[in-house]
């Protein structure tokens, strides 16, 4: 789960997100992480994999949504050598209101970086120097204890990240 120092207003993150998702040189790589049994943590995992379900692996050239695995570590050092942009989706501290959505550059979240399975995104090789160009797109969980499935109001803020998402990227198609 993302620390998150604010800044961003909840009410701007579908904007930035269009934003985050416009064209650049390189491609846009999106993916999300997240710990299927630990309730809302699993939000990104679970914004990711409807991505791949509506729109596909490469929906459109420059475009691709990354099969989620328990060590995004992996995936995150190939793609931090990589040229382009990154859009990861994560439950966030936010210290908001459970189900709100919040999208920011990478460099603006707390301390400068948030930890997948307590690594500090900063040593992946590569990703200090990529902070503009990785975007994090959260949302404030209600509970991260162990059990499975999102909580309603997750789920259903998952689901306007999803639509967000497939009708900017739908409209390249």
């Amino acid at each position: 789960m993302t620390a998150w120092r604010g800044g961003v207003s909840t009410r701007q993150w579908e904007t930035r997100l269009r934003s985050a998702l416009a064209r650049c040189p390189g491609s846009i790589d999106l993916m999300g992480v997240g710990n299927p049994i630990r309730g809302d943590d699993a939000v990104g995992l679970t914004i990711a994999s409807e991505l791949r379900e509506t729109l596909g692996a490469n929906p459109v050239r420059g475009y691709r949504i990354h099969k989620t695995t328990l060590a995004p570590e992996r995936l995150l050092s190939k793609l931090a050598l990589s040229s382009g942009r990154m859009l990861i989706f994560d439950a966030v501290e936010a210290s908001k209101e459970p189900g709100a959505i919040v999208c920011a550059r990478l460099g603006e979240s707390k301390y400068g970086y948030f930890a997948t399975h307590n690594i500090p995104l900063m040593l992946i090789p590569g990703m200090e120097s990529r902070l503009d160009d990785v975007f994090l797109v959260g949302v404030q969980p209600l509970s991260v204890e162990v059990g499975e499935g999102l909580s309603d109001v997750v789920r259903e803020s998952a689901a306007q990240i999803v639509a967000a998402v497939a009708d900017e990227v739908g409209a390249k198609l």
